[in-house]
């Protein structure tokens, strides 16, 4: 001290806030010890020497005693309250604006812990008068949400929306700013301030406001995706605007090395800190972000969907609404809170209206979904590969897979699960609330992704729950509506504005790995419908490859517009981005489509197993092979909920093209095929379609018959190895079984009354995006 004051000074400084964050020895210890360095620093760091440094110490202090364990808690904030006041003496909002900011944000919280609310608010509204959105949003997230959760709790509404929308412009600043994991780390995050938010407008008659804020909390990394690729088109960029791209990514550039200037400072310890020089840097970034907002205005007026790819502008309800184009439509948006699933309710030309499932937050209903049916689900798909798969075992033990509760079956769970919710949802007010309407445009929120909606029963105290594998008696939400199903608006927006199909070219990818007798059927119903040639047809183990499948999306002349996949796919809720269809030699991943766009495919028909199931997570961002093709360029996705039937679905898509032929929309073409194949009785079975279905699979078992056999002299030939010999002959040997076994079940059904009423045969098949 004596030879180098200021030296030991700052060490004795660096020394309290090793105290303060140290994890061994006594904690209460660690902050006594704290205190006293910085009380010894004082010594050296006067307020008349080093006004900036003694008020770096006050502040200090003001943060050991506001941690303080020992002694009496009400003294220790009193005293806390002090220091903080003192170093506010020194550091003015002009000379020192950061470090002001942080001390009435820290001042904040103390006079919220004693109760002081009056004063805390105005403390937080002073900080964030510097940390704003566009200059530090991270410390403006952390300002603006304390002060949106004191309001909350005061039930000031007005003060909670305003605090909260500055949280979450931060968030979407930062989200700018980050690369793509840290921004799905952002919004996770953050996730309870938009729920706050909505329910704070909810609570404030701002029905239109909370909309809005739903949309920018779910399916932020769909949206991301489809933004970027609905505009990977250089050839088609006019040139003005690469020149303004190029201008808006320097300034986001320059934006960036400001941003580390500003934090590194920050996180000097008590060095020479040029305040008016930092208070520039801030200036600096807000000139630079009016700068980028005005490129970004320039190329917004030559090619809005360029300056999408940009900067993504969040909907808004007038915008909503205008993705509506009839009075009898309606969208629902469902969003489920701590307490509450609310279900929003928007029409074209009226105010929108709320439907509140009071009690049913997410412990209530979204937990209880999990449990329920995701649960069982997984289970079923995965019991007979847990045993073998040590990472399938780490999977059902973090999602708490237990098999001794999930023994009663999935299928015979689907009815009473449906009925069960369709109480919790109370859908029989609901209906009541949509006089008029006859298509539903349905947002799912989390688990509610999985639910076939169109099976739920409208009143099933009335209609009962049937029993083994029959159909509901009464009435179900698919009978009144016509229903199709998107991520968010912000998404179905996307999928409005992709260039419409003029003349529809039609292509099949058919039986892949030779593994699906029913898959060679409807490819060859659809063909015969629509006259397609067979080069736009892919069958079997020999056509039906990766390069053969991008050669036919990629065709220049007549392209095609519409695809019907009928293979093999399966949903990886342990790693969603490995989610396939799977072809003859390898296979199509959610991953890949994600990196690709497809410029003119617009309808496509998966008649796959699991399309479009998948786990969302706190963001809500359904990750599927359905939500990857509208990535890729995709209006309109018939996908599938679960692991469906062969036979079902070669009867289902049959019929979903006989109406498509006859002009009908895709999700009017959905509810009638749904409706024909539930209703379908034994014996119109037997007349229409048994003979033909049996002579399928006996062309099928043929066709089986030679791909064993190529196989062998595949494998004699060398040209694959003996585990993929095993495997693939081990499928077709197994697929021609199930092909025996679904041929003699042909007389089964021919003489049962509705061979295919359950919901399982016909639920799982859901329209997303375009109608």
């Amino acid at each position: 001290q004596e030879s180098y004051p200021e030296m030991w000074a700052i060490t004795q400084n660096n020394l309290a806030t090793i105290y303060i964050n140290r994890l061994r020895s006594n904690p209460g210890e660690n902050i006594e010890n704290s205190i006293r360095a910085c009380e010894a620093a004082l010594e050296v760091y006067t307020q008349e020497d080093f006004p900036g440094k003694w008020a770096a110490i006050q502040n200090n202090l003001a943060n050991a005693y506001s941690n303080r364990i020992r002694g009496d808690r009400a003294e220790n904030l009193e005293q806390s309250i002090k220091y903080y006041r003192a170093a506010l003496g020194v550091r003015s909002r002009q000379d020192f604006p950061e470090d002001w900011a942080m001390t009435q944000n820290n001042l904040a919280a103390t006079y919220e812990e004693i109760d002081r609310i009056d004063e805390a608010i105005e403390c937080s509204q002073a900080a964030l008068t510097i940390r704003t959105p566009q200059l530090l949003p991270l410390n403006c997230l952390t300002t603006a949400r304390n002060l949106g959760n004191l309001a909350f709790k005061q039930g000031n509404w007005q003060l909670t929306i305003d605090s909260y929308d500055l949280a979450i412009q931060a968030v979407e600043t930062s989200r700018g700013w980050a690369n793509e994991e840290n921004r799905q780390e952002l919004i996770r995050d953050a996730i309870y301030v938009y729920e706050n938010a909505i329910q704070a407008c909810i609570n404030h008659g701002q029905i239109g406001k909370a909309i809005e804020y739903s949309e920018r909390a779910r399916s932020r990394q769909l949206v991301d995706f489809m933004a970027t690729n609905d505009l990977d088109r250089d050839s088609e960029v006019p040139a003005q605007v690469k020149i303004y791209q190029a201008e808006y990514e320097s300034l986001q550039h320059q934006i960036y090395q400001q941003q580390r200037t500003e934090t590194t400072a920050a996180n000097c310890q008590l060095t020479t800190r040029n305040s008016r020089a930092m208070l520039q840097v801030s200036a600096k970034i807000g000139e630079l972000e009016a700068q980028k907002q005005t490129v970004w205005l320039k190329i917004r007026s030559i090619d809005p969907q360029f300056a999408e790819q940009q900067q993504v502008t969040p909907i808004d309800l007038p915008t909503i609404q205008q993705l509506i184009t009839t009075d009898t439509t309606a969208i629902l948006s469902f969003y489920t809170t701590d307490n509450d699933t609310q279900i929003f309710i928007i029409t074209r030309d009226n105010e929108p209206l709320i439907h509140t499932c009071q009690g049913e937050g997410f412990a209530r209903l979204q937990q209880w979904l999990r449990i329920q049916w995701a649960m069982p689900y997984m289970f079923r798909q995965l019991k007979s590969q847990i045993d073998k798969n040590p990472e399938l075992q780490e999977f059902a033990q973090a999602n708490e897979i237990d098999s001794e509760l999930l023994e009663i079956g999935w299928i015979d769970r689907i009815q009473p699960t449906l009925a069960q919710l369709s109480q919790r949802l109370q859908l029989d007010r609901l209906i009541d609330k949509l006089p008029n309407i006859t298509e539903l445009i349905i947002i799912p929120h989390l688990y509610l992704h999985q639910i076939p909606f169109a099976a739920l029963p409208i009143n099933p105290l009335l209609g009962g729950v049937p029993k083994g594998r029959g159909g509901f008696r009464g009435e179900l939400l698919g009978d009144k509506f016509t229903i199709r199903l998107i991520p968010s608006c912000q998404i179905l927006q996307y999928c409005k504005d992709r260039s419409t199909i003029t003349t529809p070219q039609y292509g099949t990818v058919e039986n892949a790995d030779g593994t699906l007798p029913g898959a060679g059927f409807e490819g060859q119903q659809l063909a015969n419908l629509f006259q397609i040639d067979s080069d736009y047809r892919l069958q079997g183990r020999k056509q039906a490859t990766v390069a053969a499948f991008h050669a036919l999306i990629d065709r220049s002349t007549k392209p095609i517009t519409t695809l019907h996949l009928a293979n093999h796919a399966h949903s990886r809720l342990d790693n969603p981005l490995e989610s396939a269809v799977k072809l003859a030699d390898g296979n199509i991943t959610l991953q890949s489509l994600m990196k690709t766009r497809y410029q003119h495919l617009r309808e496509i028909f998966l008649s796959c197993c699991e399309t479009n199931f998948g786990t969302t997570g706190i963001t809500d961002d359904l990750l599927t092979i359905s939500t990857g093709f509208l990535c890729a360029g995709a209006s309109t996705v018939i996908g599938t909920l679960w692991a469906v039937d062969d036979l079902a679905t070669a009867l289902f898509s049959t019929f979903y093209y006989q109406h498509r032929h006859a002009n009908y929309s895709r999700d009017i073409a959905l509810k009638m095929a749904q409706n024909r194949l539930r209703n379908l009785t034994g014996a119109d079975f037997k007349r229409d379609y048994a003979k033909d279905l049996r002579a399928n699979f006996q062309a099928y078992g043929k066709a089986n018959k030679r791909d064993r056999a190529d196989l062998k002299a595949e494998f004699n030939r060398g040209e694959i190895d003996k585990a993929k010999f095993d495997r693939d002959s081990g499928d077709l040997t197994n697929a021609y079984t199930k092909a025996l076994d679904a041929a003699g079940r042909l007389d089964d059904y021919s003489q049962q009354d509705q061979p295919f009423n359950h919901p399982y045969f016909w639920a799982g098949f859901v329209c997303q995006g375009l109608g």
